[in-house]
Parts: structure tokens; C-alpha cells; sequence
């Protein structure tokens, strides 16, 4: 069953607007101070290496403020209400609130930033907004929905913390933390190729309620992330097996989630041509 909604409806002259401003200004002076780190770790005694894991630990808390500003645009057609699968926000906002959970753990070992953490808060603040305007004018969820909704969303938070949790207690590079991470890693991966799917039907019969920012902005956070990533793998080299090993669940939810975002942006240009 598609969850939507529909009907166009004027925009109202809400927060939105200054919401977006304040975070496009926010993404900006983000890229600023980190330019001018660059600058200042370049005149350093610093190692290629060094740079680039020097700058690629705050490229995440950037990538997270193009999502935002991406869900905001996603809000905007919700708003205007175009054709948009709520089904599926509600499941983009059960993995996100998996991987706070997550982050958690990674912040109380020093792996992110706190910056990370708040603005995923912020993410899943205006995906709830999305999810509430969808409630409001389309989707009517019965008792049985309402239950299930809330020990899904309960299980995911309960299980990001947990293997958060686990984590900071068990650095070691094959115990239960790096196991309990991992499974984490995959069932939060496989609830975004979920709700990925459910946008897919709703944009091969009418793409247009799918602004494209949405979807380049999502891109260009996943390859700031993906940056990350090559930092983290460079610190003991891409040809570890037992590196690779011990980053399972990074690289898993790092390759395969920009994989499943790749083709839903294509698949989202084909639809839209075609239409």
C-alpha cells in the first residue's frame, strides 16, 4: 500500500523558508572554518595522510547539514502537497533514529563529533514534520499501524544504543562490540533499501513531487561521508585485510548505502525523463 499525498495546495508562510536560510548559511560558514583549517594544517608539519584525517573528521557534520537542507526542499513539495511517499519517510526516520543510537557510542570513543549527534536531532526533527503533515492530510493510521510504528521505532533506537553502548565498552577488533555494530549496520542499511523502494513506486507513476536537490544534496553528503571513510581505511592502509575486517560495519553501511542512494537517484532521472 502507497502512503502519499496529494492535491496541490499553496505553501504557506511558515518557518520553512527562514529554517532553510539559516541552515544554507550554516552549511556555508561549515565549509569556511573548514577551509581555513585546511589552510592552516597546510603551512603545518603535517603528512598527506595527517590532512586528510585532520579534515575528514568534521566532513560528516557538514554532509549532515546538506541532508537537512535536502529534507527541508522534500518538505517544501510535502507542504505544497505533491505526490510524495509518507510511508516512507516514516521508515527514513526509524534509521535514523538506529544511527543515533550508534553515533553515540562512536562519540563517547572519540570516532564523531558531537556535531554529528545534534544535527541528526535537527534531521530527524523535520522528517517528523514530514511524517505529521503527511498524517494530517492523507494518511490515516489505524491501531494496529500506531503499535507497530512505535515498537519499530523503540527496537531501532533501543538497538543503536545499545550496539552504541556495547561498542564503547568493547573496542576490541572482533568482539561482541564489533559484532553487535556490525548486524546494526546491516539492518539499518536494509531499512533504507525499504523505504528507498516505497519512494521508487510512488516516483515511477509521478516523479515531480520529488524536488532533484533532494536527491544532489543526499549525494554530495554521501560522498563528504565517503571521505570519512577513506580516512578512517587509510590509517592502517586499504590493502588490510584485518583493517577492513575490523571497519566492517563502517564500510558496509558506508559502500553499500551510497550503492542503494546512487541507484535511487538514477532510477528517480530515469522515471522523471521518461514521464
Amino acid at each position: 500500500m502507497i502512503m502519499e499525498t496529494s492535491l496541490k495546495a499553496p505553501l504557506p508562510a511558515t518557518y520553512l523558508e527562514t529554517l532553510k536560510k539559516l541552515l544554507g548559511k550554516a552549511y556555508w560558514v561549515g565549509l569556511l572554518i573548514l577551509a581555513g583549517y585546511f589552510v592552516y594544517i597546510l603551512f603545518g608539519n603535517w603528512s598527506g595522510k595527517e590532512m586528510l584525517q585532520a579534515i575528514a573528521y568534521w566532513l560528516p557534520a557538514i554532509g549532515m547539514l546538506s541532508v537537512i537542507s535536502g529534507q527541508l526542499d522534500l518538505l517544501g513539495s510535502i507542504q505544497r502537497r505533491e505526490l510524495v511517499n509518507i510511508k516512507a519517510r516514516l521508515y527514513d526516520f526509524i534509521h535514523w533514529f538506529m544511527l543515533i543510537g550508534m553515533n553515540i557510542g562512536a562519540w563517547m570513543i572519540g570516532g564523531v563529533t558531537i556535531g554529528w549527534f545534534i544535527l541528526k536531532i535537527i534531521l530527524l526533527a523535520v522528517i517528523a514534520w514530514q511524517i505529521g503533515i503527511g498524517l494530517k492530510t492523507r494518511w490515516k493510521l489505524s491501531l494496529s499501524e500506531r503499535v507497530a510504528g512505535a515498537i519499530a521505532a523503540f527496537v531501532a533506537i533501543s538497538l543503536g544504543l545499545t550496539s552504541g553502548y556495547i561498542r564503547a565498552l568493547d573496542i576490541s577488533d572482533f568482539g561482541w562490540g564489533w559484532g553487535i555494530e556490525l548486524v546494526t549496520a546491516v539492518i539499518a542499511t536494509m531499512i533504507v533499501f525499504y523505504w528507498i523502494s516505497l519512494d521508487i513506486k510512488v516516483i515511477s507513476k509521478k516523479a515531480s513531487g520529488y524536488p532533484r536537490s533532494f536527491f544532489l544534496k543526499g549525494i554530495f553528503s554521501n560522498f563528504l561521508v565517503l571521505i570519512f571513510w577513506v580516512s578512517i581505511m587509510s590509517q592502517e592502509g586499504m590493502g588490510s585485510l584485518h583493517w577492513w575486517g575490523r571497519n566492517a560495519a563502517l564500510s558496509f553501511n558506508v559502500l553499500i548505502g551510497n550503492l542503494l542512494y546512487l541507484a535511487y537517484y538514477c532510477l528517480y532521472e530515469f522515471h522523471r525523463k521518461r514521464q
